[in-house]
Parts: structure tokens; sequence; C-alpha cells
């Protein structure tokens, strides 16, 4: 008789889901403002590839092939006409920019920067390309082992023009803004702003065309 009244409580009861649904509203707008936003930050890179001269046409001036190796030891320059190291540095290590304790510096990678300024404004200024955005273009290869930090602030040295180089100075004055892309909405396309006449790319930018090259050097 009492397992029968026991029974027939149980069946009798509704679940009570008010208290849960009222914790749950509660603790929304905690969750939402507790959470993190992450910004998300795009690297304009292009990838490798292979394009065949059709038949019938001259064949292409030689590509200069600028190639910057990263390692664990520092950077190696090269391009189509051999190492670019700046002069007195020695070629028997593949090694043009050498790390300050395994790390990356401040002094290393505006070392860097100041060197491939003088490639771009002065040794190269005036070199045949194909085409004149090829002025731009660099392969960056990093070793697997590199840290994907040292990477980033790779691409970004080699990307900028330097703030204050003395050889050889500046023609223009860079935005503030640096080597930036902006999105037009009416063209829907990425491109460069224009400033005192000059477009950000001439003024601003320096090696923007990066070919990121893995598993090779």
């Amino acid at each position: 008789m009492a397992k029968k009244k026991l029974r027939d409580l149980f069946d009798a009861g509704e679940l009570n889901l008010l208290p849960i649904m009222n914790l749950i509203c509660l603790l929304i707008p905690f969750l939402l403002l507790a959470a993190q936003f992450v910004k998300v930050g795009v690297i304009m890179v292009e990838t490798p590839h292979v394009t065949r001269a059709p038949t019938g046409q001259p064949p292409p001036q030689q590509k200069l092939n600028l190639t910057l190796v990263l390692t664990n030891q520092g950077y190696y320059l090269k391009s189509a006409q051999g190492s670019e190291c700046p002069p007195g540095v020695s070629q028997d290590r593949r090694l043009c920019f050498k790390r300050e304790n395994g790390k990356l510096t401040p002094k290393v990678l505006t070392a860097l920067q100041l060197h491939l300024w003088r490639l771009y404004a002065s040794k190269y200024k005036n070199h045949r390309f194909n085409n004149p955005d090829d002025r731009h273009a660099i392969t960056v290869t990093p070793e697997p082992s590199v840290p994907y930090e040292d990477l980033v602030k790779t691409l970004d040295t080699i990307r900028e023009v330097p703030a204050n180089p003395t050889d050889p100075p500046l023609q223009a004055s860079v935005p503030s803004s640096g080597c930036a892309l902006v999105f037009d909405r009416k063209a829907a396309t990425w491109g460069y702003k224009t400033y005192d006449g000059a477009s950000v790319q001439d003024t601003a930018c320096m090696y923007h065309r990066i070919t990121l090259a893995l598993g090779s050097s």
C-alpha cells in the first residue's frame, strides 16, 4: 500500500524548469561581458606559381628573384645576382644578419630593413623589371622550426619603408598609416590610398609583394 502511494506521489508531480531558466537568463549577460573578442590580422602574401612563356615571344628578362631566408641563426639574403649580404659580411655561413642571443631584436630587424632599403631604393632602383610591381617582390623562405612570431615580425619589417633612412634619404614623406591596404566599397577591392598626389604604394611600401615559400631554402 505504501509503495502505491509513493508511486502516485511521483506521477502527480511536474518538473519545475523556471529556476533553471532564470539562472540561464542571468548568466547570459555575464558571459557576453566576459567574452574576449580577438582581432584577426591578415597577412597579404602570394603563393609560388609557375608560368610558361608563350611560344613565338622573346624570352623575358632575367628576374631579380630576391629571396630572404629566415633561419634559427638569422637572415640570409640572395638574388639572381648572388649573395646580397652587406659589404664586409662573410659568406661562409650563409648568414647576413645574425640573431642576438637567439632573438630577432629591434636592432637586427632595423639593420635588415635599412639594408633592404638600400637594395630597393639604390642598387636595384633602375633595374629593368618585366612588370613595375616586380620591384616590390620578394620571396621569404622560413625554416620549419622558426617561430610564427618571428615570421610575422619579418613580414612587417620588409613591407614598410624605414622611418628615417639616410642611404639613400626619402624622396617623399611617409604617411603615418604606413604601407596599409584599404578596402574600397565601391570597387569592392583592396587598394592603396593617395596622399599629396602620391600613392602609398610608392611612398610607404617597400617589399609588399611577398611570396611565402615553405619547406625550401
